[in-house]
């Protein structure tokens, strides 16, 4: 038996061996002599010797089987048809079927006739049950007549080396028994020295069944007389049906066994079939291909990186990369053509891992795909490692993000919410965007920890609103050295002059009357709005700090109003080398 590899294990074309394939397999025949029982004659040139066919009876039966069984040129047995006198003649026809129960490579088909030759007969095949016959090989002294091919025709390079010709030559009458007939199957076929790389051949030779066509009987011409004894010497009988052939494996197999189905092949080189036809599925990285002298073409395992345990074969792919197994049904959420990446929206970190999918918020990621760390890419004022979470500053998350705050900086606290977009608001601020004031009060400012400050209409209004002329400034003076070597200085929204006197010191809005106590730059006199809710400060400094006040006492002195405060120092002394000491105090 051919072995499928060498003795390193390398694969090596196979082939099952050689033989009859026709051998003691059962011929079925359209007609046999011997029901009823019928008397028939051998033509042995001027003689005649008469003999009875019966086939009820083994020692004078003539059936389809003794066309293949073992043949003895001794003691011959024949299949035989009934005779002339039957009505066996053209245009009807006897047909011998072989049925061969799968695809075989065929060499030759060999007739050893008992009696003499047919005029015409022809061969045919079939490539699958139930597929059409088409024909192989004709046989006639009358090729053109009877089926319209020329005696004489061949093949050049170049013709369809799949048409059956015609010939004359095996079409005598003489002999007159134990005549052969034998069609090669590759004779006259110009590619047959290159039968490894024809598939025109390759498919010529192959055949599940065989047909024979007796078409025209030979004879002398005598039936025209309708002599009884003529015609009983008129018939069809074949001694020997053999089959010279392999059965068809590709090159893939040595041997075909019985299946469940019947005969197959026992393929190698991970091909499957009946005929090792095609490539096992898991062994699909390359296109099936016939072994040939110079090639096992065995098929390959296709690539899947372990997590696919199928694949299926991809023309395209093979030619752009030369690997043609695709796999399909990838585990671990991977996918490609060897499931060797993750599938869209799935990460890994290694390639040894299983990938993850992403889960990327659809609302807050610019694509559902992450990076190698699972990390999403977010849409602006969005956040969060899936993209799930509203930045500081932006709100409802939705289909196109977060969308951004719209709070005033100058009446809220921290951010919106970003559920639903609320501000909050600071003490005595109101609106949905945080973006006024409450009633009886005023002025929206940023720095204000309430927001907004409170109105003061000298108790004749409760609401009021911020007004074009009402402004910050920062007034700053000096006032004079006095005998004790102090001086002041004042700043705030509004400056006013002061007294230092007997611990007090004395803050006088002043007018033309008071001007006599005290003389005030003109600065502060006038228009005192300015002053509305500013820092009042106080410093002194002096070049003796046992001087300098610990505490003073402040008056403020309106129409109809006066306000007092006990102060203290809000910086500590300072005795740096070069400095002048200060107290500084703050209303």
């Amino acid at each position: 038996m051919d072995s499928c590899y060498d003795g390193e294990s390398v694969p090596s074309r196979c082939m099952p061996k050689f033989e009859n394939i026709a051998f003691n397999r059962t011929v079925e025949v359209s007609n046999v002599c011997g029901s009823p029982p019928e008397d028939y004659c051998m033509q042995t040139g001027s003689t005649r010797s008469c003999h009875i066919c019966k086939a009820s009876d083994p020692d004078l039966s003539h059936n389809a089987s003794l066309l293949t069984d073992f043949h003895r040129n001794e003691e011959p047995t024949w299949w035989q048809s009934q005779s002339m006198y039957y009505g066996i003649q053209h245009p009807d026809s006897v047909n011998i079927t072989l049925h061969l129960g799968k695809a075989f490579e065929i060499t030759y088909v060999r007739l050893k006739f008992y009696t003499s030759r047919p005029e015409s007969f022809a061969v045919y095949k079939r490539t699958e049950e139930d597929g059409p016959w088409l024909p192989y090989q004709y046989y006639s002294a009358s090729c053109r007549k009877t089926y319209g091919k020329d005696p004489k025709g061949y093949l050049r390079p170049g013709d369809d080396e799949r048409t059956a010709l015609c010939t004359d030559e095996f079409s005598d009458i003489s002999p007159l028994s134990g005549g052969n007939v034998a069609f090669s199957t590759l004779e006259g076929r110009p590619s047959a020295y290159n039968f490894d790389q024809s598939l025109v051949l390759q498919e010529w030779v192959t055949a599940t069944d065989l047909l024979i066509s007796l078409d025209r009987l030979n004879t002398f011409g005598d039936e025209f007389f309708k002599d009884t004894k003529v015609l009983r010497s008129y018939f069809y009988a074949i001694s020997d049906f053999s089959v010279g052939g392999r059965c068809k494996c590709n090159g893939h197999a040595s041997e075909c066994v019985e299946g469940e189905r019947g005969l197959v092949c026992s393929c190698q080189h991970h091909t499957v079939g009946a005929d090792c036809q095609r490539c096992h599925p898991f062994y699909q990285d390359r296109p099936w291909a016939r072994a040939t002298g110079d090639s096992a073409n065995e098929c390959l395992k296709c690539n899947c990186s372990g997590r696919s345990d199928e694949c299926v074969f991809n023309m395209e792919q093979y030619r752009s990369t030369g690997s043609g197994g695709r796999c399909v049904s990838c585990r671990d959420n991977t996918d490609g053509p060897h499931c060797e990446r993750c599938r869209e929206n799935h990460y890994r970190k290694s390639p040894e891992e299983p990938c993850l999918p992403c889960n990327c918020n659809i609302n807050g990621s610019v694509s559902l795909q992450c990076d190698v760390e699972g990390r999403c890419a977010c849409r602006v004022g969005v956040t969060g490692e899936k993209c799930d979470t509203c930045l500081a500053g932006f709100h409802s998350l939705g289909r196109g993000g977060c969308r951004p705050c719209e709070c005033n900086p100058s009446g809220s606290v921290d951010n919106c919410s970003p559920l639903d977009g609320r501000c909050y608001c600071k003490p005595k601020v109101e609106g949905q965007s945080c973006d006024r004031c409450k009633p009886g009060f005023f002025n929206l400012q940023r720095v204000n920890p309430a927001g907004c400050q409170a109105c003061f209409c000298f108790g004749h209004s409760l609401a009021c609103s911020s007004s074009s002329h009402y402004a910050a400034v920062n007034i700053t003076s000096d006032f004079i050295e006095d005998q004790d070597g102090w001086l002041g200085e004042f700043s705030g929204g509004q400056e006013y002059p002061l007294l230092w006197k007997e611990g007090e010191v004395y803050l006088l809005p002043l007018t033309e009357e008071d001007i006599g106590f005290y003389k005030a730059p003109e600065k502060f006199l006038g228009h005192q709005a300015y002053s509305y809710s500013q820092i009042l400060s106080i410093t002194f400094t002096s070049e003796t700090p046992e001087l300098l006040p610990d505490h003073v006492t402040l008056f403020l002195h309106g129409p109809g109003i006066a306000l007092s405060a006990d102060l203290s120092p809000q910086s500590v002394l300072d005795h740096n080398p070069g400095l002048t000491p200060r107290h500084s105090f703050v209303v």
